[in-house]
């Protein structure tokens, strides 16, 4: 690996890590050490799925990306450094410098799936088949692209077919959490081995019989790495079941946890969230093939107290929250905490409000104007935030440099070189901006405080009748798991 591509994944790993509040990777194992293959992902979160598999893969990988993504300022220039290949969709051709006839654009295609599929023989290359980032819980229609850089790979050497999960807590907010899982590479069935691939049955070895033999090569990888990528993402009909099945899996875990005597149950890591749900998923299905109407009772169940729990701003695990005189003593040492921070770096604090907060939000506001769905906001913020903050920053640093021409109140000193008083504010705007994400997540807790007080101190039948229902929902998953064998 080169130092460009080494400082490359150096500085996306940095980005990811200072969006996300926590990524976690794991199957890192799977990913061979050895010749070269493919990652195939699902593509939830825009520029985020690409940033996360760059910057967090064992082997250094190759994308090929929409060709529109390289003339887009910093986007263009990660892609270029990282060896990206530009792909040319159909549905692109009104774009800048895309191609408008079939022949330019087939032509172009084939020469960037022949580089991609050099760069498999050897090191890994990263693709998404569903072609396109979506919003949906479901996979998209799977393209052919995929399966046929598989089968050129295959050409002059064994690449490897690894899935990968890519899963997030909540895709488009800032600081929340995402897992990356690489998967044991795909067992190939006989017939699409490279030994075996394009075999003719004797007496059939005319042009035809090949091209078809070839087309149904492309079509059951295709099958199979769709199979592989449902059974590693784990699609639902809706959102509204998927968010039905993560709070049945979230109950599960917190009336476990309340009957097996745990005091204080934290919140579940991302892959704990991940194998949970997929126990909860396949429970579903099976039961929905027995009795759909059993599976759509609990559903409805479900969702309903759900409902009520987000109308108390409670999650699960508020239900068997601290005793009240333990509410109230964490409640005090946030607010000294957040009391100590504003009298003892009041200046930090300030820049911080001044500075950071309008950068942040002009962030955010960018993000929702610029992105035509969703699924963009995630990487758009990363991207404007590499943008904004530090020009704010240099800009609040610059105004100070120039405008402190006499000492400050209390003191008789100034630094007299500009580069000085503006590298110090410029200092002073960074930590700002880290103090002041443990200061956002200071006024969180406290406002989860005060919740949990009032009620727990004024609702407290509310909590026990929400308490019930969780052990009887428990409870009927807990027979359905025994009854299917899950």
């Amino acid at each position: 690996m080169g130092s460009g591509m080494r400082s490359l994944r150096w500085f996306l790993r940095l980005l990811a890590r200072l969006f996300f509040r926590s990524v976690e990777i794991v199957g890192i194992e799977n990913v061979p050490r050895e010749g070269g293959g493919l990652l195939v992902a699902w593509h939830p979160n825009g520029l985020a799925d690409g940033i996360l598999l760059l910057g967090f893969s064992p082997r250094p990988v190759t994308f090929g990306a929409r060709h529109g993504l390289f003339r887009l300022p910093i986007v263009g220039w990660l892609l270029r450094g990282a060896g990206a290949v530009p792909l040319y969709r159909r549905r692109d051709r009104g774009e800048p410098g895309a191609l408008t006839s079939d022949e330019e654009r087939r032509a172009a295609n084939h020469r960037s799936l022949g580089a991609l599929a050099v760069a498999a023989r050897h090191s890994f290359v990263a693709i998404f088949p569903e072609g396109a980032t979506h919003d949906e819980p479901q996979l998209l229609e799977l393209r052919a692209g995929a399966a046929r850089l598989f089968e050129l790979a295959q050409d002059d050497g064994d690449p490897a077919l690894v899935p990968v999960g890519l899963h997030y807590e909540r895709k488009h907010a800032f600081r929340s959490r995402a897992l990356i899982a690489f998967y044991p590479p795909v067992d190939l069935p006989e017939d699409l081995r490279p030994d075996r691939r394009g075999a003719i049955p004797p007496g059939a070895d005319s042009g035809r019989d090949r091209e078809a033999t070839e087309e149904t090569f492309v079509d059951r990888l295709t099958g199979l790495i769709q199979q592989h990528l449902i059974e590693v993402t784990r699609p639902t009909e809706s959102w509204e079941l998927h968010r039905a099945m993560e709070q049945v899996r979230s109950l599960v875990r917190a009336e476990q946890a309340a009957r097996e005597g745990v005091p204080r149950l934290r919140r579940a890591p991302m892959q704990e969230r991940d194998a949970g749900f997929a126990r909860v998923w396949a429970g579903y299905r099976r039961q929905r093939a027995i009795d759909p109407g059993v599976a759509d009772r609990l559903v409805a169940r479900v969702t309903r107290y759900r409902e009520a729990l987000r109308l108390l701003g409670l999650n699960d695990r508020d239900l068997d929250g601290a005793p009240l005189g333990r509410t109230v003593w964490r409640v005090i040492l946030l607010c000294a905490e957040a009391l100590l921070m504003l009298l003892l770096l009041p200046t930090v604090v300030l820049i911080g409000n001044l500075v950071n907060l309008p950068a942040a939000l002009l962030v955010g506001f960018g993000a929702k104007k610029l992105s035509v769905t969703r699924k963009e906001q995630a990487g758009l913020k990363m991207f404007l935030g590499l943008i904004i903050l530090p020009m704010a920053w240099l800009a609040a640093s610059l105004a100070v440099g120039l405008a402190w021409t006499e000492p400050l109140p209390g003191f008789d000193w100034r630094p007299e070189a500009l580069w000085v008083r503006v590298s110090g504010m410029l200092a002073l705007c960074v930590l700002s901006a880290l103090l002041g994400l443990r200061y956002h997540r200071f006024i969180q807790e406290l406002g989860h405080g005060l919740r949990a007080l009032w009620i727990g101190g004024f609702r407290r039948g509310t909590v026990e009748r929400l308490r019930r229902q969780r052990a009887a929902l428990y409870d009927e998953v807990i027979g359905l798991v025994a009854v299917l064998d899950v």
